[in-house]
Formats: C-alpha cells, structure tokens, sequence
C-alpha cells in the first residue's frame, strides 16, 4: 500500500523561457509608423478647423430650383353626414337589406350596423388570405351583416358571397365540405358548426359564426338556412338553366345536389385539367364519377390523351376497348376509369371494382342520349 504523502506536482509548462526573434525594429516599419501618425493628426486638425465653414451656395441647391411646380390640386372634402351610434340596432326599413333576405331578421335579432359590400378589388381587406379561393371560382360580390340578439347581446357575422352561377358556389363549398356530414332543405345544402353555419343556395355561398357557442346561436343559424331557402326561388329563373355537367348528374342521373362538387383548375392536380364536376358513385367511400363538357369532340379528346399521357407515370393501362380508357394504380390498386361520348369526357376515379363501372357509363351515355333528344 502506497505511503500517504503530498501528490507530486505535474509540470504543464516547459522550463524554458521565452525568446525574443526579433531584437529590433526596422528604419522602414519607423518611417511608416510616424507618417501615418502625422496623417491622422492632419486629418483631424482639418476636421476640427472646417467643420463651421459652410458655404450654402457649393453645398445646397438654389432655392429657386426647391420650389415645386406642381399645380394646386383640389383635396375632395366629403359631405357630412349624420352620426350613428354604431352600437345602436338599426331598423330593417332604414336601410337597404339587399341581397339578403328579409326573413333573417325577427324581434330579437337585429343588425347592428349597414350592409358592407366588397369586391374583388378589395375582397382582401375582409377575408385576406381566402380572396384568391373566391376569385378563381367566378367571385361577384360579398355581403356582409351583423346581426345582435337583444336578448343575450350575442352576435352572428353573415357572410353572403355571389359567385356568379351554380358552378362557383358550388366549388367554394366543395373546398369547405370536405369530409363533413352535408345536409339539404329547402334547396339549400349546408352544416353546421359549433357556433354557425356554413351552405350554399344556387350561385350563392354563405358563412354565418357566433361569437359564443350556445343554444340561441345554433338556432338562429338553422333559420338562416330556411331564410336564405328564399334566395332560390328569387332566381328559379337562372337555376333552371343549369351548368350541362351539373344538370347531367342531378337531373339525368338523379345524384342529390348536395353529393355533387365542382373543380374550376388545376382538376387530378393537373394544371391543363379545367371545369370538371364530381359526385359521389355510391360504390364505395373513395370512388367518384366525374363529367367534363368541352367546345367541341376534337378538343375533348386531346384532353383524353393529355390525361392519359400524364396518368401512365402513375397508373397501368389495364385494357382499352370500345374508346374506355381502364387504368390501375400501381400502389392504391385503384381503377381510374376515363372514355368520351362526343364532346363529353366522363368516368371514374378511386374504383376499387372495375366491374362496377359498367352500370354508372352505361347510365351516363343514356343520360347524354336523353339529353340531345
């Protein structure tokens, strides 16, 4: 065993010192040293010496040249108007309600101020961030109203989109219905929400959101639906000239409006692929059929073969009788299912059987029949 003791003491740095490598310093780093020494003691004696000695005629422009030109321009002074308290509910007959319907107001829920409008050049100063969404769909015009209840002194915003026709709302309510369980009545296809409402009726589109979640709020929103049922019947008219996509799916083939969807661009994620319509088959949870109307036969079959020529990168072509295009992805094993009856281009798409297409294209060339008859 080691005798206890002091730790002898590690040695870290050597034992030699130090040596200088140079002994002196050269005439020339002198000589350099003492003119840049001068240099700056001239600098600076010219900078304290000058630094008041300003001439306004080197150093500014002539005050005749800073004079503007411009002529005067009258400043548009807008006329006074009255004061309303904007806190204050404003009665239905003092104001233009249009375009919404009469029926969305009753004994308690009141609106608190105007119809605010906006368009397309300023729909960003109400919904940034969600304009583009609207404008690519055929965006008109957005209306929208605050509605208080004097009861509870809660709030509904209304938001009232016209998106020109059928196709539009359509296609915004698409986007917003995904996955949702969509409910139909009075022509009007909606959901709710937790403290709302969100729907469609012909070429309209419609948000409404409480600022609480409670049991007036959600009632009121359900009357909103049957108000806004109205709006249908102001345009029967041009809702009985339907889209010829959308009329072949509700009308011939008798698939309810609610299960129907519109794509405007960039439809199967390819920028070419424009204004298809989509519904629900009823097959199973993934499959849809889908119907495109081109200007004319040759312009739907250059679309065929651009889709086709971009789908074999992720499909493989299965069979190809008769003009029925039948094509198998190699990962999903789904069917997609792609043919053309004149200047119509139909099929489907996420097929998990491929017999059962059969019965969906023979019903849709009987409706295309049926609809030039």
């Amino acid at each position: 065993m080691a005798a206890n003791g002091p730790a002898p003491r590690l040695q870290i740095f050597g034992l030699r010192r130090p040596r200088l490598l140079r002994t002196s310093i050269p005439l020339t780093e002198n000589i350099s040293a003492a003119l840049l020494g001068i240099l700056l003691l001239a600098l600076v004696t010219w900078v304290m010496t000058t630094g008041n000695d300003f001439d306004p005629w080197d150093r500014d422009l002539p005050i005749e040249l800073q004079l503007s030109n411009a002529r005067d321009i009258p400043i548009y002074t807008p006329p006074l108007k009255p004061w309303v308290n904007p806190a204050q509910p404003v009665m239905p007959g003092a104001f233009d309600l249009a375009p919404f319907p009469v029926d969305i107001l009753d004994a308690d829920w009141q609106p608190v101020g105007r119809v605010k409008r906006f368009h397309a050049e300023n729909l960003f100063e109400k919904i940034n961030g969600e304009a583009e969404k609207f404008i690519k769909q055929g965006f008109v015009e957005l209306a929208y109203l605050l509605l208080r209840s004097e009861r509870d002194e809660g709030e509904i915003a209304i938001e009232l989109f016209d998106q020109g026709d059928l196709a539009g709302s359509l296609g915004v309510f698409a986007e917003h219905a995904t996955g949702r369980a969509v409910e139909e009545s009075g022509g009007v296809s909606f959901f709710t929400t937790g403290a709302g409402v969100i729907g469609r009726v012909d070429r309209y589109f419609f948000r409404a959101a409480g600022d609480r979640s409670s049991d007036a709020i959600t009632a009121k929103a359900l009357d909103l639906v049957h108000a806004f049922g109205t709006l249908a019947a102001a345009t029967g008219a041009a809702a009985a000239e339907a889209p010829p996509g959308f009329a072949l799916l509700h009308q011939h083939l008798g698939i309810p409006e609610k299960d129907i969807q519109f794509e405007e661009a960039n439809v199967f994620q390819y920028d070419f692929a424009r204004r298809f319509w989509f519904a629900d088959a009823g097959i199973d949870g993934e499959a849809r059929l889908f119907v495109h109307i081109a200007e004319d036969a040759a312009i739907a079959e250059a679309l065929i073969g651009a889709l086709l020529e971009e789908l074999h990168y992720d499909y493989d072509e299965v069979a190809s009788e008769g003009g029925v295009n039948i094509l198998r992805h190699r990962f999903l094993k789904t069917y997609f299912i792609l043919t053309h009856e004149g200047k119509t281009v139909f099929g489907l798409d996420g097929l998990a059987d491929r017999e059962a297409a059969a019965e969906w294209l023979a019903r849709i060339r009987e409706g295309l029949a049926d609809d030039q008859a």
